[in-house]
């Protein structure tokens, strides 16, 4: 599955707070980075961890994140980092689970390139 730019969408509970396009990869970390755009129900007081460079708090426990095709993105940690000042915003995916991050990002560039695979 090749997923350059693949597409996220962040919950709490079943209400979609955000969506996000991968941008980055950090392979031996299992860690994706997107960018980020709010939806209607995200509030940066109740989501962020971190707002303006500062650490608030691991908010990421009551979130999920959900693939284009409706299927689970299972992580150990999802960190909303958010700028307001710039208007810039972040969902960093820690530690990816399930599917594996080989099988996500197996044929990305990055990846290949940190694990010396063609």
């Amino acid at each position: 599955m090749h997923n350059a730019a693949m597409k996220v969408t962040v919950y709490e509970a079943d209400i979609p707070i955000g969506e996000g396009e991968i941008f980055a990869l950090d392979p031996p970390m299992g860690v994706a980075m997107a960018k980020f755009k709010p939806l209607a129900a995200y509030n940066v007081e109740q989501h962020a961890n971190v707002v303006d460079g500062d650490y608030i708090e691991d908010r990421g426990d009551r979130l999920r994140i959900e693939m284009a095709n409706g299927m689970p993105l299972v992580s150990q940690a999802i960190s909303i980092q958010d700028w307001p000042a710039l208007g810039e915003h972040e969902v960093h995916i820690l530690g990816i689970l399930e599917p594996s991050f080989e099988t996500l990002f197996g044929e990305h560039l990055d990846f290949q390139s940190y694990w010396g695979k063609p």
